[in-house]
C-alpha cells in the first residue's frame, strides 16, 4: 500500500489502484486526537458536524481531493446504486447540504465528482474501469455491510458501469479495502441463512465456526461476488486489515460502540486541474 502524510494524516491507498492511471483514491481513518472525534468524517448524531466538516477538509487535502467536490449518499445498508454527473458534484459534502440520494453505491465516468461512503467495520469495495475500451475510466466504490452483501451490492455496481459506461467486467479493477475480519465478525443465522440463499453451495466459502459460533467474512464473500460478475483475480486485491482489531487506526462499530465516527472511502476521475483531480 502507498501513502502520503499532510499534517499528521496518512491516507490509506491500494497498490493496485495506484497504478491505474487518470484515477485517484483515498481512505480517511482514525487519528486520536485529531479533531474534536479522532478525525471522523460523518455528519450524523452525536458527532459535531462542524468538526466532521473540518474533517473532511483536512484529509482531502492530504489525499490531494477538493473537499467541496465530494458526492455522498444516506446509506441504508442496501444494493441501490446511484449514477453521479459533474452537476452532482458537492451533493453532501457540507454540513447541510443534500446527499444525492439514499443508497450504498456511486458510480461515474465524469471527472471532477469525488464519490465518497462512509465506513466503520463495513466493507468498503473501490471499482476501476481503467479505460472503457479507449473512452477515459469511470470509477466507482460501495458500502458493503452483510445487508448490502447479500443484497449483492458489488453486483448491482458493476451492472450500472455497463449499462451506464460500456463498462466489462473483465477489465475492471477491484479493492476491498480495510473492514471487520472474520476474527471479529460473530452474526447470527439470519446472515448465515441470507448468505446461502445467495451464494448457495459456495456459501461455506465466507462462513466458519469459533467456539460454536457463526463467524462471516465480508471480504471473501464479496470476493466471491466480483468472481461470479467476471471481475479477475489478478484484478482483485484484498486488504487483511480488520478494523476492529486494528481500532487505533480505524473506526469500529463493534469495537467502539454505535457512537463511534465514521472513515471515508474516496475516488474521482481526473480532470486535470492543479492537482489532477
Amino acid at each position: 500500500m502507498s501513502s502520503q502524510t499532510v499534517a499528521n494524516v496518512v491516507p490509506w491507498r491500494s497498490g493496485l489502484l495506484s497504478e491505474l492511471p487518470g484515477v485517484a483514491h483515498a481512505l480517511t481513518g482514525r487519528v486520536e486526537g485529531l479533531g474534536l472525534a479522532d478525525g471522523n468524517v460523518a455528519f450524523s448524531a452525536p458527532r459535531d458536524k462542524a468538526d466532521a466538516w473540518a474533517m473532511r477538509r483536512h484529509w482531502c487535502a492530504a489525499s490531494d481531493f477538493e473537499a467541496d467536490r465530494l458526492v455522498t449518499l444516506g446509506q441504508i445498508h442496501g444494493a441501490d446504486v446511484h449514477r453521479v454527473s459533474a452537476a452532482h458534484q458537492g451533493r453532501g459534502a457540507r454540513p447541510g447540504s443534500e446527499h444525492l440520494g439514499l443508497g450504498d453505491a456511486l458510480v461515474t465516468a465524469d471527472p471532477g465528482p469525488v464519490l465518497m461512503t462512509l465506513h466503520a467495520d463495513c466493507q468498503p469495495v473501490l471499482f476501476v474501469d481503467p479505460s472503457r475500451r479507449g473512452r477515459g475510466p469511470a470509477v466507482a466504490v460501495a458500502h458493503a455491510g452483510w445487508r448490502g452483501t447479500v443484497a449483492n451490492v458489488v453486483g448491482q455496481t458493476l451492472a450500472l458501469m455497463m449499462a451506464a459506461f460500456g463498462t466489462r467486467p473483465a477489465d475492471v479493477h477491484v479493492c476491498l479495502g480495510p473492514a471487520i475480519g472474520p476474527c471479529c465478525y460473530e452474526v447470527g443465522d439470519d446472515v448465515a441463512r441470507a448468505w446461502h440463499d445467495l451464494a448457495g453451495v459456495d456459501a461455506p466459502s465466507a462462513l466458519a465456526r469459533a467456539n460454536g459460533r457463526r463467524h462471516f467474512s465480508l471480504r471473501d464473500a464479496n470476493a466471491l461476488l466480483l468472481a461470479r460478475a467476471g471481475v479477475r483475480a489478478d484484478h482483485l486485491e484484498v486488504s487483511a486489515i480488520c478494523t476492529r482489531c486494528e481500532g487505533e487506526r480505524w473506526f469500529s462499530h463493534r469495537g467502539q460502540g454505535a457512537a463511534t465516527g465514521r472513515f471515508g472511502a474516496m475516488i474521482a476521475v481526473a480532470d486535470g486541474g492543479s492537482a489532477g483531480w
